[in-house]
């Protein structure tokens, strides 16, 4: 070939490929679905209708230690089955002491055969296509937790996908953290700061934070999936020490009560001893709202995607839920689930 002719293709080829937005992803939209009993309501079948979700990742049920064995809890219950074409995600929450309670790789080793058996006989769908686990490892659990991991990897057939949640402190720090033997990470992007400290701003999004713990993201060695906050609630302190969790309480509520003083933009102080909420509240209790600004969210979400290497990707919203999704109008919805960079 001629000098002069290669040399244009050359610069054919570099031009065509500037011209292609080099952000562009291949996003698939999807929910989360974390309540026991699984039941979708009609509002709620008309959100997954109008995004086109074909994508729910459903908590069949969590494992935690009873009377000293690691037991499934909170098992799902389904009171509505979705019609075929939808693709449900099995997820299974395990907790720190039931991985803290196995003693030994046997033990390891009837646990992930176990998970399998369970997410089977739970599955209504005629075939698996990924199954998902979340799991807030320590350095004390990582060892059992990523053999845990590759033995249940090993039950999974060849087309079935084995992912798991990552926080954001695992992907800041993956020395040290370790990286788990799945196919895909689900990255957190929510309870991102210490709910139990009463001068956390806002622990369930919070972008400042976002940004510390992202700077590296592009070299996380795993394809990652995202999913982002649209819940809210109330955290009640007492005596500055954690009381409890309200769903769903924001300040707009909270603003129309006046045995409340809204002492900054998202606290309140109860004024005398009262019964609101299902709890009872004490003189000098502090409520502080959170949840998650739309706004911070399309802005993080840029942001994110720009930084993620792989250019297909699931981006689920936690959770669908009637009530939840009541702070946000449709167009938000769909903006945030259909927008692309």
């Amino acid at each position: 070939m001629p000098k002069t002719i290669f040399s244009v293709g050359l610069v054919a080829l570099f031009l065509a490929a500037c011209s292609v937005p080099q952000n562009d992803k291949n996003i698939e939209p999807a929910f989360y679905y974390w309540k026991s009993n699984f039941l979708i309501k009609d509002i709620e079948n008309q959100v997954l209708k109008s995004n086109t979700i074909k994508k729910i990742y459903v908590k069949y049920f969590d494992l935690d230690v009873s009377n000293g064995q690691v037991l499934p809890q909170a098992k799902v219950q389904f009171s509505s089955i979705l019609d075929t074409s939808f693709n449900i995600v099995p997820c299974v929450f395990i907790t720190n002491k039931s991985l803290l309670t196995l003693q030994n790789d046997a033990q390891v080793k009837l646990l992930a055969r176990r998970i399998y058996d369970k997410i089977l006989v739970t599955h209504f769908k005629k075939r698996l296509t990924e199954i998902q686990i979340d799991c807030d490892w320590s350095l004390r659990t990582r060892g059992r937790y990523f053999k845990l991991l590759t033995l249940l990897k090993g039950h999974l057939p060849s087309t079935c996908l084995l992912s798991a949640t990552i926080r954001l402190h695992q992907i800041k720090f993956p020395e040290k953290t370790g990286v788990p033997p799945i196919d895909r990470g689900m990255l957190m992007c929510y309870n991102m700061a210490d709910w139990k400290n009463i001068k956390t701003p806002n622990s369930i999004f919070d972008p400042a934070v976002i940004e510390q713990y992202t700077q590296n993201l592009s070299q996380y060695p795993l394809p990652l999936d995202v999913v982002f906050p649209v819940f809210r609630w109330a955290i009640i302190y007492r005596n500055n020490q954690f009381l409890k969790f309200i769903n769903n309480l924001d300040n707009q509520r909270l603003t129309s009560c006046n045995f409340l003083e809204n002492t900054t933009q998202n606290r309140f102080v109860a004024k005398a001893d009262t019964l609101a909420f299902g709890t009872s509240l004490r003189k000098g209790d502090v409520l502080r709202t959170e949840n998650a600004n739309f706004d911070d969210l399309i802005k993080e979400k840029a942001a994110i995607f720009q930084k993620i290497s792989n250019q297909k990707l699931t981006f689920a919203l936690f959770h669908l839920d009637s009530l939840t999704l009541s702070a946000y109008s449709n167009a938000q919805i769909k903006n945030l689930l259909q927008s692309s960079f």
